[in-house]
């Protein structure tokens, strides 16, 4: 989940503050979906901030000026956090609960530091002062979602919207929650809840992102997984959150990252393609419009595109466990011939989910099919990556087992087995073949020299007899008879 947090900030009319998280996770189909989600605009708890005295508001904001220009120039240092908790603190112990959003702000601080031990202690010590601060409870259930404790944040959720009616952002995570909760399990019930809330929370604050991004997320999935009309439902949503936002001079990642999806419902790659990346324009930290975009990359075969969206979307919380994110950076990777960085991919995959077979496979295909050809520079054949290959191929087949979905992948597997076992048969023969044509050639070659030696010394010896043979008169010339006088 990617958390988004805002420390509260006093303005005119009062405690102006935004609280929760935007999150983005992956569904069971590897498409985008969103979890929990959702900022509050107004004070929402029991206490109103505005009776708080001149004296503890004055008080407030000197530590929110100084928060805001810490946060400036980047991210906090850890003595920034400590100091800042520490002062928020203060105000809280010097006014009381009239400044509980100072106290609460003490723990959003080491929230944003990422030391959510130490938010999730204050947190709970400000509901055992104020139990109907919603904001705690709000917070507290975004900390436990992003401990993969959705039952537990759920519960926070509830307990949020059950303190505080009148609340959105808490509202707004628990319809998330239970359409991520939906998503998996397509329970009507959950569906039915998560679009009551969403429903309220619009009836309140027509013009609220947070839930038109949510009940367009939950229309989709219903038209993913049930009924298709529903698709048409989440299109309209769609195009009002649009309307409304336009009218504001907004625009939402979130609402082009699932106009994408619905693209791709349609088979319509590129436009959805041309969505996912307005998404990132939007917001470059979208995880799961930089991994929808890297998907459809890989099956254009622009992996550099796709290696760099989904780099981005390894920083994600969520996506750092997600096993998709790995496999399909090493396939990129691979794509570019980075072999080295595409087997590390692949081997970071089988750490995050070590059950699944998928990797064992894709480093097959990687040795087999890549490594081991361009390793062939020598003059002698390197058997050693095919022979790597084998093994990734069989620990593949015998860890995928009878899983359904991997069958055809595990017939493939064993067909390659085969076929490289073949291949060093042929090897070998050809091997042979070549001993026996280099044996001949030699055999040959040594033949025409006997034969070429045989024919210098009947040469040799012919010419000795002639010359032998010549000689017969002591070699001189025969002696003319001179004519009678």
């Amino acid at each position: 989940m990617r958390k988004t947090k805002h420390i509260l900030g006093l303005i005119t009319l009062g405690l102006a503050l935004s609280a929760g998280s935007a999150a983005g996770c992956k569904n069971k189909e590897g498409k985008g979906t969103k979890a929990p989600a959702g900022g509050a605009t107004a004070m929402e708890a029991a206490l109103d901030p505005t009776k708080a005295s001149a004296e503890a508001k004055a008080a407030f904001e000197e530590v929110a000026k100084r928060y805001a220009s810490a946060r400036k120039s980047g991210s906090l240092s850890g003595s920034q956090c400590e100091e800042l908790s520490s002062s928020f603190m203060k105000v809280y112990k010097k006014f009381g609960k009239q400044m509980t959003v100072a106290f609460f702000n003490a723990g959003a601080v080491w929230d944003e530091c990422g030391d959510t031990n130490k938010a999730e202690a204050i947190y709970k010590e400000v509901i055992a002062a104020v139990p109907k601060y919603d904001l705690s409870y709000n917070n507290l259930g975004v900390i436990y979602w992003n401990r993969k404790q959705e039952s537990k944040a759920l519960d926070y959720f509830k307990k949020a919207v059950d303190v505080n009616i009148a609340t959105t952002a808490p509202r707004n995570n628990l319809a998330a929650a239970l359409r991520d909760k939906y998503a998996g399990s397509a329970n009507q019930g959950d569906f039915d809840t998560a679009e009551k809330e969403l429903q309220r929370v619009l009836a309140v604050d027509s013009g609220n992102q947070a839930a038109y991004e949510n009940l367009a997320r939950l229309y989709y999935d219903r038209g993913r997984l049930k009924d298709k009309s529903y698709l048409l439902l989440a299109d309209l949503v769609i195009t009002q959150a649009k309307r409304v936002l336009d009218a504001k001079g907004k625009e939402s990642a979130d609402i082009y990252n699932l106009q994408g999806l619905l693209f791709m419902e349609r088979d319509d790659q590129v436009r959805a393609l041309r969505a996912f990346k307005k998404a990132t324009e939007l917001d470059p930290k979208n995880a799961d419009a930089h991994m929808n975009t890297a998907m459809i990359s890989i099956r254009f075969r622009d992996y550099k595109q796709a290696e760099e969206s989904l780099q981005v979307a390894a920083k994600d919380r969520r996506q750092k466990s997600n096993i998709e994110t790995y496999i399909a950076l090493g396939v990129a990777q691979r794509g570019l011939r980075k072999y080295k960085e595409a087997e590390q991919s692949f081997k970071k995959a089988m750490e995050v989910k070590g059950s699944d077979a998928r990797p064992l496979y894709n480093l097959g295909i990687l040795y087999e099919e890549h490594i081991a050809p361009n390793a062939q520079t020598g003059k002698d054949f390197n058997k050693k990556p095919y022979v790597t290959a084998k093994d990734y191929y069989g620990k593949f087949s015998s860890k995928a087992g009878g899983a359904k979905d991997l069958g055809d992948a595990v017939a493939d597997a064993k067909r390659r087995v085969e076929n490289i076992d073949q291949l060093f048969k042929d090897i070998e023969e050809m091997k042979k073949l070549e001993e026996e044509a280099k044996r001949l050639e030699e055999m040959q070659k040594k033949q025409e020299a006997e034969e070429k030696k045989r024919l210098l010394d009947i040469e040799a010896k012919a010419k000795a007899a002639a010359a032998k043979a010549g000689g017969g008169g002591g070699g001189a010339e025969e002696k003319k008879e001179e004519p009678k006088k």
